[in-house]
């Protein structure tokens, strides 16, 4: 039994071992650019059992400069959004990943992928997302971006989120789309960790180039390029390219308005109110006549209509009896949540009343909302005068 603990310990002694190495391992953070490593050597030996001078490098240490590894990620944070016509302020967030071994600033530019439609109105901000929870947090500063310029310098595995706002114009198709394309460009920044650099060599907010020379093992860092292709871009340029698809859900609305003869000579008022279709026979549009008008509205769009408002008011010919909502489909008119109350919300005369034209009679739909593929309806009962 004893032997067993012995090995137990063991055991957890190169458990241990095993999650010091692992976390050493994912601790290691990459060499800073213009990095000198050094390294020496000692040899020591005998002969005829006598020891002899040590031969050793510390005089000239073994040594080279680390060079710029220019490295970067772009993903979209929001892939894939909707947006409705005549809308402003339509957000797509990318995520910019900083993989370089020195600080680097970033050129942000915007470009039309595969559209149907153009977006307009676009305007970039970023900030440097110190959580990388992809959310503007308190301690974190949202700037503008200006097309054309540097950003802030943004250190080595540090994330920025890029926010591409952009407006749909008024009258824009339902299932109309555009691919918007950022590309983050790599720059000299203002603060380098390379020692190496001076004004000349690494000029703040210009172009990060590939050195085209061979490796120099000693001096100044040269650049390396080691980006991989994104979306529109070309691997080891620098330069790294993500899309975003903004697609437009609109209503599509139909209306109509018809009326049916449902009796030519229903008797009363209450008569004509308890009709749902026409009587059997001819029936003729005669005074005192039963009429049903019905206001018909359609939406063969993927977006919802909002904010409905239908008024209608019965001519002077007739007498209005009665109103009420309808559908050819599962539910018609429905709430709209951005409306204090219940809806949808119908109002007309509470009771039978001969219209004059101008002042009543009037049929009006609030509070309502249609979704896609839904009918609604108002159905107007009136006899004519």
């Amino acid at each position: 039994m004893p032997k067993l603990r012995s090995d137990f310990r063991r055991i957890g002694l190169a458990l241990c071992a095993g999650f010091l190495v692992a976390a050493g391992a994912q601790a290691q953070t990459r060499t800073g650019a213009g990095s000198t490593v050094s390294n020496t050597f000692t040899l020591n030996y005998s002969t005829g059992g006598f020891s002899q001078p040590q031969i050793n490098n510390t005089a000239s240490p073994t040594a080279f400069t680390v060079d710029r590894l220019v490295d970067l990620t772009v993903t979209a944070l929001d892939p894939s959004v909707t947006a409705a016509p005549n809308s402003t302020g339509n957000i797509v967030r990318y995520r910019v990943t900083n993989l370089s071994n020195d600080a680097i600033a970033y050129d942000f530019a915007t470009a039309n992928g595969s559209t149907t439609y153009t977006p307009s109105s676009v305007a970039v901000t970023y900030f440097i997302d110190l959580d990388n929870d992809g959310v503007l947090d308190a301690g974190e500063t949202l700037r503008t971006y200006t097309g054309g310029s540097a950003s802030v310098d943004v250190s080595s595995d540090a994330n920025v989120v890029v926010i591409v706002t952009s407006s749909v114009a008024s009258g824009t198709a339902d299932a109309a789309f555009a691919n918007l394309v950022l590309t983050a460009d790599s720059l000299f920044p203002v603060t380098s960790v390379d020692p190496t650099c001076s004004v000349s060599t690494c000029p703040a907010g210009t172009q990060i180039v590939g050195d085209s020379n061979g490796n120099s093992l000693n001096g100044a860092a040269e650049n390396v390029l080691l980006d991989g292709a994104g979306v529109t871009d070309a691997a080891n340029a620098g330069n790294y390219s993500a899309n975003a698809l903004i697609t437009v859900v609109a209503p599509t609305l139909a209306a109509t308005k018809s009326v049916n003869v449902f009796s030519s000579a229903p008797g009363s008022d209450a008569a004509c109110a308890a009709l749902t279709s026409a009587a059997p026979g001819n029936q003729y549009s005669v005074p005192g006549a039963c009429v049903q008008y019905v206001i018909s509205i359609t939406n063969t769009g993927s977006g919802q209509a909002t904010t409905l408002n239908i008024t209608d008011r019965l001519p002077a010919q007739v007498r209005f009896i009665k109103a009420e909502l309808g559908t050819s489909t599962s539910t018609g008119f429905a709430d709209d949540g951005n409306v204090a109350g219940t809806g949808p919300v119908l109002t007309a005369p509470s009771a039978a009343e001969n219209c004059n034209g101008t002042s009543n009679c009037l049929a009006n739909l609030t509070d309502a909302v249609l979704a896609s593929n839904q009918n609604g309806q108002i159905r107007i009962w009136a006899r004519i005068r």
